[in-house]
């Protein structure tokens, strides 16, 4: 399956003081750039980023930066929607241009402050559809021992929601997983040895410090 990435570095990050989670230093990178390594591979360097400050900070990491075009911040679902859009105006453009592939209409969702993600997160999430399903979410951990949980921040979600989302977010949603409930949905497990911290993220600077030392 060919997929696009899409990395949300939207947020707000009020519980770090408002800075920019994604940006900040980790092990000598950006976290974003952790998830770029991990993420661009698997979908042969396709890459879209939303965010909504630091715009240049992210442009200078070489991929197409989307700001939400919704005002104030409504939420990782406006990135998301973005990513929709922009994935749907290429496909239309390769439409008019014959080189269109359907596999091709794919969007692959993750924060950008989860630098472990596994390498294999699309091929695993595309792997855990069934047959009419257009959407899949991993159930993963965020850290040695802790119990499996939906990860709604990595997800694989078909093009043709795009429209669905739009109404969603105009009707008051903002739940990322509370949406993707509302799809024909696979719940995909993350439960190998080497998955024990893979959906770790970033919410305060002492969660920050704690991730280096698991390195």
């Amino acid at each position: 399956m060919r997929a696009t990435a899409l990395i949300l570095c939207g947020g707000r990050a009020t519980r770090m003081g408002g800075v920019d989670k994604p940006l900040q230093p980790f092990l000598g990178r950006p976290l974003v750039a952790h998830v770029i390594e991990r993420l661009a591979p698997q979908t042969g360097g396709r890459v879209l980023i939303s965010a909504n400050r630091h715009l240049s900070d992210y442009r200078r990491l070489g991929f197409p930066v989307l700001p939400d075009a919704l005002p104030g911040f409504p939420g990782p679902l406006a990135g998301i929607l973005a990513g929709l859009s922009a994935l749907s105006a290429l496909s239309a453009l390769a439409d008019e241009s014959g080189g269109h592939d359907a596999d091709d209409a794919w969007l692959l969702a993750a924060s950008g402050d989860s630098p472990w993600l596994p390498i294999d997160l699309l091929e695993r999430l595309a792997a855990g559809l069934a047959p009419g399903q257009t959407a899949a979410m991993a159930l993963g951990r965020e850290g040695p021992g802790e119990p499996l949980r939906s990860q709604p921040l990595a997800s694989l979600i078909h093009v043709s929601h795009r429209e669905a989302l739009a109404a969603a977010l105009q009707s008051g949603e903002r739940r990322v997983e509370g949406w993707l409930r509302t799809l024909p949905l696979a719940r995909v497990s993350f439960d190998r040895p080497e998955d024990d911290r893979a959906f770790a993220n970033i919410n305060d600077r002492s969660e920050l410090e704690r991730l280096e030392r698991l390195r």
